[in-house]
């Protein structure tokens, strides 16, 4: 949520369609597969809102829900009921957290949507073309009135969303006539609130912003839906993104409407999914603390009609095992250790052939707790760390030192990737999660004892295996000049290591060579090619007698900003205004002010476009000289100046020829000669007027 400026993260969602026949229907191309036509609903909901919220409201309000919330309500239920998220966001690439809660009748989920390049540009064409026939809607630019509009009901039309989940206990089975699968709907609640939020929507580097055209507010800011300028700069090494990328956030829950548990007590139950237009998605489910849990039968069914409101048509349902796919799914399953719980996480990773719609794509995962025929225990593997070796873990806090992909590399089960667990370091405060096994290694202390094993679901576990937790290196570091330099000290007892140090931010990075540590270490690595701003330092290194390390620092470096630099190309004086334009540019690609000033005094109006800039100010008449002096800064106030002299003002000066001085007697003759004339001019006005006077009372009587 970076620098977004008082523009309160928010989800937008795509252009919606209640007309049910047409959410199925495939679209012209992949792209724009999930964009639906515009919705005059949601014109009349957002003009409502609009009109709202220039109404004044009473001191007092009561509690009751007004005629006014009640139709927002009615609105957004008709808009959004039945749409997926994938409806609303034709994203690259996403990820969905499900932690099924104990009560076994709702999940918590965490979403990560990363929408890249034109699909981009799609969501904000969708989100500004719900504008139509509203002053300054739909005219190819979004406004921060319209990101703000449709703020207080993105959480509301999210709830109306299907999650395209069922969970039923019992035999397995596939639906058919008279069943439908897909019995999770969202909650938002006071206890359970649903939340979604934006980054990037309106990029505060966007190159073609401009005020509003057509809005009562001053502050009111817009862009172009798709880029003006020509030829996409996706430029991912700037500070402030660009308009190519963006970043939505969902968090909520989902409860099971019907649910009947009864069928966990025969040891069966079915989780299932719809998982038509979803692709390049992966979703982790977690279930509680069930002894023995695991995956009986995984089943990917293709070829199920979804022209169909809500999915409520199954189709044919097909005998289990019996299923046809592309194979398109897959997955794999871990024990995980939480809150000190054994519980099983089911990783799938999804992908769909946007060639084949409206044919359906659906996974069934029938789960079990009866032990399999062949139930083999786990092994270690020869990945795993041998008898007596090092585990390396770092010294800033909690870190973890096993991950849970190092638990699927160092130990094999026939039913997943079994759990590895530790038992010693006194002071050391393990815990696990989701992520692997962590520890905080007490300050001054360089390494402790641990005795680990992976266990099985069914509670079978390899042989013990002894190591030693330790912090393999304490590190420093600086940033001056363009390069930054760390330096590594190995702790006692720990091998000679190779090692490769990576500057990170969070759009790029650099990394050196590998150096071999026998001692004390300096590393320096060039910092062109990193951002302006802090970086962290990634420490990669394995030896002899180690797991292998990787571990990222934060250790307060900043890389210094480059100031900008301008030149000037034209000038010329227009009247008494003087005009100059000239270039521009910053090294590190920041966002540049440019200021002007007069002889010290603040000057001129800039105009930039581009890479361009214009000044225009007026002169100060009667001076022989304009001192001009040109100031660019870009966003971390690094300045460059340039100065330029524009000589006097045309026309400031008086053309009639100096009068020289004169002798007092001289003085004070030309004195009463002024005064004589001067009275003589007062004398001759009068009369004037008095001549006046009396034609007009002599054309009176």
């Amino acid at each position: 949520m970076q620098k977004i400026l008082d523009r309160t993260p928010t989800v937008f969602p795509r252009t919606l369609d209640v007309r049910r026949e047409s959410l199925f229907k495939r679209p012209p191309s992949p792209e724009a597969m999930r964009s639906s036509t515009k919705c005059n609903i949601w014109a009349v909901l957002l003009t409502a809102l609009m009109l709202a919220s220039l109404i004044p409201q009473p001191a007092e309000m009561s509690d009751e829900v007004t005629p006014l919330e009640a139709g927002r309500q009615q609105s957004v239920e008709a808009a959004c009921e039945g749409l997926t998220f994938e409806d609303m966001f034709n994203y690259t690439h996403a990820t969905f957290d499900i932690q099924m809660n104990d009560d076994w009748g709702s999940a918590y989920v965490e979403a990560v949507a990363w929408i890249n390049g034109t699909l981009a540009d799609q969501v904000r064409l969708d989100l500004e073309g719900l504008f139509e026939g509203l002053p300054g809607g739909d005219n190819g630019w979004l406004s921060s009135d319209e990101y703000q509009a449709i703020d207080s009901i993105a959480a509301e039309c999210v709830t109306q969303t299907n999650p395209r989940i069922g969970f039923r206990g019992g035999p397995p089975h596939r639906g058919g006539d008279g069943v439908n699968w897909y019995n999770a709907t969202w909650e938002n609640t006071d206890e359970t609130p649903l939340t979604v939020q934006e980054w990037n929507l309106m990029p505060m580097n966007h190159i073609d912003e401009r005020s509003c055209e057509q809005s009562p507010n001053n502050d009111c800011v817009e862009i172009p839906n798709i880029p003006l300028t020509p030829g996409r700069n996706c430029d991912t090494t700037i500070n402030d993104p660009d308009e190519c990328r963006i970043i939505v956030y969902l968090n909520g829950t989902f409860v099971f409407d019907g649910i009947t548990l009864g069928g966990l007590s025969n040891e069966e139950f079915t989780m299932a999914m719809n998982t038509s237009n979803m692709s390049n998605a992966d979703l982790a489910w977690t279930y509680p603390a069930l002894e023995g849990l695991r995956v009986g039968v995984f089943e990917e069914c293709d070829g199920r009609s979804i022209d169909y409101e809500h999915n409520d048509n199954q189709g044919d349902a097909p005998v289990p095992g019996t299923c046809t796919s592309d194979e398109t799914i897959s997955y794999e399953t871990r024990l995980v250790s939480i809150e000190g719980e054994t519980r099983l996480r089911v990783e799938t990773h999804v992908e769909y052939d946007m060639s084949i719609w409206p044919t359906g794509q659906d996974m069934f995962f029938d789960m079990t707790i009866e032990p399999p025929e062949v139930d083999d225990p786990p092994m270690w593997t020869e990945s795993a760390p041998s008898e007596g070796n090092i585990m390396p873990i770092a010294d800033d806090g909690v870190s973890h030192f096993v991950s849970t992909a190092q638990m699927s590399e160092w130990a094999t089960d026939d039913q997943g990737a079994p759990l590895i667990s530790c038992t010693g370091a006194q002071g050391w405060s393990m815990t696990g999660d989701a992520d692997g096994l962590s520890a905080d290694a007490p300050a001054g202390i360089d390494s402790t004892s641990v005795t680990c094993m992976a266990t099985d679901s069914s509670g079978q576990s390899t042989d013990e295996r002894n190591y030693t937790l330790q912090v393999p290196m304490r590190l420093s570091g600086t940033a001056s000049g363009g390069i930054a330099t760390v330096t590594m000290t190995p702790t006692t007892g720990m091998p000679i290591m190779d090692a490769v140090v990576t500057l990170v931010q969070e759009d790029s990075q650099t990394s050196s060579d590998s150096v071999t540590m026998n001692g004390e270490t300096v590393v320096s690595v060039d910092l062109s090619s990193m951002s302006p701003g802090p970086f962290m330092v990634r420490i990669s290194a394995d030896g002899t007698g180690m797991a292998d390390f990787d571990h990222t620092y934060e250790l307060g470096m900043s890389k210094e900003s480059s100031p900008p630099s301008i030149s000037i190309v034209n000038y010329e004086w227009i009247g008494e205004n003087y005009e100059i334009t000239g270039q521009f540019s910053d090294p590190d690609g920041d966002p540049v002010t440019i200021t002007a000033t007069n002889n010290g005094n603040s000057w001129a109006t800039i105009l930039t476009s581009g890479n361009q800039w214009m000044a225009n100010g007026a002169g100060i008449p009667g001076s022989e000289n304009n001192s001009i002096i040109l100031t660019a800064c870009d966003s971390w106030n690094q300045c460059s100046n340039q100065s330029h002299e524009a000589g006097a003002t045309p026309g400031g000066q008086d053309d009639d020829p100096i009068t020289p001085p004169v002798s007092d007697s001289e003085g004070s003759e030309d004195g009463l000669a002024v005064a004589g004339f001067i009275i003589a001019i007062v004398a001759l006005v009068i009369v004037i007027i008095a001549v006046v006077v009396m034609v007009l009372l002599g054309r009176r009587k």
